[in-house]
């Protein structure tokens, strides 16, 4: 049997057998929770209609998979490994909708083979919630233009609301969909129906808003404050590294024929399919090239842009009849995700010593075992509480802390400078919380700690495990907060 003859058994043998293999590869790195992902389970611990850093979709989604199948690391990431594999079934499905059967296996295949895709569908980000609706979305948005139905528009607004609930830039959806309806559907723009369905989807975000109203508008001044426009207009470093980073999201191979395809002025000018792509994708990516040189753009800022790209860089390549090209850059991401999920395995058989500079993965090792040594320090002295000024020391022992005791670990942030650079400096400095006994993680002056507590012992230090040795993390419990001394002041040595 040829994939060709059977296209949609193929897409559909492929997705299984990637499904598959990352699941069980995932299991065999053992890989801890990552900061963030720590940050949104703990979220995820008190619903709310936003979060410090991002709407709430992703602490939504994690609870509901906690609620289905538990609280380890495993069930935490399984939403984003079936969104991504749902979001290459959506994008075959747009492919499908707009081309044939053949060209829906391989922009599917092509999708869920992107880099991106590979390293997104072992950690859970807004990413994997923001790609699955932009996706969904726009096979929605193809169909509503097809039919003109109420439904169909409605339905593409709560993709679109949902979007919106996982990643501000859900927004830039309705800009390239108002492009695509001026340039080649023009008398729609008369009708209500593509209106309305923009104002209900932005409606989705009233909640959200109502939160940040609450809360300094925290989600947004950090949306604003990340992207650096209030320093340096032009980093020409910045761009540079944008712009190769893309090559890391999308594939050494499949970039160039992205590029390649923007080229085709003649292509997609004169033909509305390929003209939809470009405007879905090329505006997204130049957007971010342009905040990459005015200021900064992280590299996965432009993801959503790879649903509509990804199609138009396989059209082009099979329209040319460069199949083989296709799947050399197939086959060349599949050998980079493999290199990326075994690595724990590849580097010591070619002698290379897993340390900080060589495993990827360095940062995600050693926090369960210092989580398991803290739950040990919070029953023998009847505490609930953990504390430190550090984001990453607070949410992954506070994570890992839970996970060996029966009853939750409430995280509380030290925060004298008064500060809100995260979601804990925001809603749970202790300046604002009530507590009786905790457990203080950090570097920390003792003597400024005994004039913040009524009762402050120090405690053996945690240690988390490296492959260069052991880093240690001292640690104080501590009773009745009577005030930050110095205010504004560093809290360590």
């Amino acid at each position: 049997m040829q994939p060709a003859d059977h296209p949609r058994l193929t897409l559909a043998l492929v997705l299984a057998a990637l499904l598959a293999w990352r699941f069980f590869a995932a299991q065999d790195a053992g890989l801890n929770l990552s900061i963030d992902e720590a940050q949104y389970f703990l979220w995820s611990q008190e619903p709310a209609w936003g979060y410090f850093s991002k709407p709430p979709l992703i602490a939504w989604t994690i609870a509901a998979a906690v609620g289905v199948c538990g609280d380890s690391e495993t069930c935490i990431r399984l939403p984003a490994l079936l969104l991504f594999a749902a979001s290459s079934l959506l994008v075959a499905a747009i492919a499908r909708r707009l081309f044939d059967a053949q060209s829906a296996m391989w922009a599917g295949i092509a999708f869920a083979t992107l880099i991106l895709t590979s390293f997104y569908s072992w950690v859970m980000t807004t990413d994997a919630l923001l790609l699955f609706c932009w996706s969904l979305a726009l096979l929605l948005f193809l169909r509503a233009l097809d039919t003109d139905r109420w439904r169909d528009w409605l339905a593409l607004s709560a993709a679109v609301g949902l979007g919106l609930l996982a990643k501000y830039t859900m927004g830039l959806f309705l800009v390239c969909a108002l492009a695509v309806l001026w340039i080649d559907h023009r008398p729609r723009l008369a009708n209500p129906k593509p209106w309305v369905a923009a104002l209900l989807a932005l409606a989705f975000l009233i909640p959200n808003l109502f939160w940040n109203l609450d809360h300094q508008f925290a989600t947004l001044r950090h949306t604003a404050e990340i992207s650096q426009l209030d320093r340096q207009l032009f980093n020409p470093g910045s761009l540079l590294s944008f712009v190769l980073a893309q090559f890391g999201i999308m594939g050494p191979l499949l970039f160039p024929a992205l590029m390649l395809a923007a080229s085709d002025h003649r292509a997609w000018r004169g033909d509305s399919r390929q003209r939809l792509l470009a405007l879905f994708s090329l505006p997204v990516i130049g957007l971010f090239v342009v905040l990459a040189l005015l200021a900064r753009s992280h590299a996965n800022w432009a993801a959503p842009a790879y649903v509509a790209a990804t199609l138009l860089a396989v059209s082009l390549l099979l329209r040319r009849d460069y199949r083989r090209w296709l799947i050399a850059a197939i086959a060349l991401n599949l050998l980079l995700a493999a290199t990326l999920y075994h690595w724990h395995r590849l580097a010591p058989a070619v002698g290379i010593e897993l340390r900080k500079g060589t495993d990827p993965f360095h940062p995600l090792r050693g926090w369960d075992i210092a989580g398991a040594q803290l739950a040990g320090l919070l029953r023998a002295s009847d505490c609930r509480a953990i504390i430190a000024a550090e984001r990453a020391t607070l949410v992954q022992l506070a994570y890992y802390a839970r996970r060996n005791l029966a009853t939750p670990v409430t995280p509380l942030a030290y925060n004298p400078a008064g500060n809100i650079r995260n979601h804990f400096e925001l809603t749970a400095d202790i300046a604002r919380r009530d507590f009786d006994c905790a457990i203080l993680v950090g570097e920390f002056d003792p003597q400024r700690l005994r004039k913040e507590f009524t009762a402050v012992d120090m405690l053996p230090p945690l240690t988390v495990p490296r492959a260069e040795g052991h880093e240690a993390l001292p640690v104080w419990r501590v009773r009745g907060f009577l005030g930050y001394q110095g205010q504004g002041d560093a809290p360590g040595r």
